[in-house]
C-alpha cells in the first residue's frame, strides 16, 4: 500500500508540532540560525517520520569571490521508522526545493557512508596540531598568565571532549612574536585546566554560521613555531574510504551550470573565449569558440571537488578517468586554483 507523503516546515503550527514530535523519538536538532521555511518535516500518512534543518544562506571563500550555499545542519529519522526510505525521501525533497530557490551547492558534514549514498562527495583536508604543555614551557618559557596572548586563542569546551585535551579552534596570530605569545597563553591555559595536551585545529575550520574559509598552504608561521617547539603537525585528507576518518565535510552539486557561472564570476577568466554547457549531471567545457574545439566532459563529483580546490584537475582527471590535453588541464587549473578547507576531526577531539 501506498503511503500518503507530506511535507511540513516550521512556519506553521503544524509543522512546529510535527518537528518537536519527530524530534523527541530522534534528538533535538540546533533550530539557532535555520529559516522556518527550512525547517522541514516529512509525514508519512500523517505521522512525523523524518526532520531536516537548512542554513540556506551560507558563503564559500573562493579565490577572487563568494559561493553561496546551503548547509544541512541536522537530519535524522525517528527510531522507529528508519529503514523505510525516508531520510533519502527527505533528502530529495530538500534538494529539489533548494534547485528552486537558486542554490547550486550543498554542504553538510557527517558519517561516511551515509551521505555518499546521496551523491555527495569530500572536499576537506583536516590538520590538527598536537603539542604537551611542557614542550612550549621547555622551548618558549613558562609564563603563569599571558593576557597578549590569550586574546590570540578561541578555547572551545564541550561535553565530550578528551579530558586531557586543551582544544585551540582558532589562532589568531600571524607574526612570529604574536605566535610566541600564543603558544605560552595555550601552555598557562592547559596548566590551568589540568590538561596534559593541546590540540590547536589550525588553519580554522569554519565555526557555526560562518564564511567556509580556504587558505593558500596549512604551512603559516604558527605551524613552523610549533613544530620547532617539537609539536605534531597531522595533516589528513579528509577522504573516509581508508577507514581511519569517521567524519568529514561532504558537498553536492545541485545545479551543475548554475555553479560553473558562479564560479567563473569569480575567477579569473583566461584570455582565450570559454563556453560552458550542461548535460544532466556532467558539464562541457568548451574552450573556445571553434567547432572543432576539444570538449572535456566531467561527473558532479569531479565538479564539486574542482570548484572547492580539494584535488586538482590533472588529479581528478587521473582518478575520474577523463583525457585531457595539456593545454585543457592548464585552463581549468587557471579557472580553479587548488586550495586548502579544513574541518574538524572528531575522531581526535571526542571519546570514542
Amino acid at each position: 500500500m501506498t503511503q500518503q507523503i507530506k511535507v511540513l516546515a516550521a512556519e506553521t503550527e503544524a509543522g512546529r508540532r510535527a518537528l518537536a514530535e519527530v524530534m523527541q523519538r530522534s534528538y533535538s536538532g540546533r533550530l539557532e540560525g535555520i529559516p522556518p521555511p527550512w525547517a522541514r518535516v516529512r509525514l508519512a500518512d500523517g505521522v512525523p517520520v523524518a526532520f531536516i534543518l537548512v542554513d540556506p544562506d551560507r558563503r564559500m571563500e573562493f579565490p577572487t569571490g563568494d559561493l553561496r550555499y546551503a548547509f544541512i545542519t541536522d537530519v535524522a529519522t525517528r527510531e522507529d521508522r528508519r529503514g523505510e526510505g525516508h531520510f533519502r525521501g527527505i533528502m530529495e525533497d530538500t534538494f529539489a526545493a533548494l534547485r528552486a530557490a537558486g542554490i547550486a551547492l550543498v554542504i553538510t558534514h557527517g558519517c561516511y557512508p551515509l551521505y555518499r549514498r546521496s551523491g555527495f562527495t569530500v572536499f576537506t583536508h583536516h590538520c590538527g596540531i598536537f603539542i604537551a604543555p611542557t614542550q612550549i614551557e621547555r622551548h618558549l618559557g613558562a609564563v603563569a598568565a599571558a593576557p597578549e596572548g590569550e586574546g590570540r586563542l578561541v578555547v572551545e569546551e564541550q561535553q565530550g571532549f578528551q579530558e586531557d585535551l586543551l582544544l585551540v579552534a582558532d589562532v589568531r596570530a600571524s607574526s612570529l612574536s604574536e605566535c610566541r605569545a600564543a603558544l605560552q597563553a595555550a601552555a598557562a591555559a592547559a596548566r590551568k585546566r589540568g590538561k596534559s595536551r593541546i590540540l590547536f585545529e589550525h588553519p580554522a575550520a569554519p565555526s557555526y554560521g560562518s564564511r567556509y574559509p580556504i587558505y593558500p598552504s596549512p604551512e603559516t608561521p604558527f605551524t613552523a613555531l610549533a613544530r620547532a617547539c617539537g609539536a605534531q603537525v597531522c595533516l589528513q585528507g579528509a577522504d573516509p574510504e581508508s577507514g581511519t576518518i569517521p567524519d568529514a565535510d561532504w558537498i553536492k552539486v545541485l545545479d551543475a551550470a548554475a555553479l560553473v557561472q558562479e564560479a567563473l564570476a569569480c575567477s579569473p577568466l583566461p584570455e582565450r573565449p570559454l563556453t560552458l554547457e550542461s548535460t544532466g549531471e556532467r558539464v562541457t567545457a568548451l574552450a573556445g569558440v571553434r567547432p572543432a574545439v576539444e570538449r572535456a566532459r566531467w561527473p558532479a563529483a569531479a565538479l564539486a571537488q574542482l570548484v572547492t580546490g580539494y584535488r586538482s584537475a590533472e588529479r581528478l582527471a587521473v582518478l575520474h578517468g577523463i583525457s585531457l590535453s595539456p593545454e585543457a588541464l592548464a585552463l581549468l587549473g587557471a579557472l580553479f586554483p587548488p586550495g586548502w578547507r579544513f574541518s574538524r576531526n572528531e575522531s581526535w577531539t571526542y571519546h570514542q
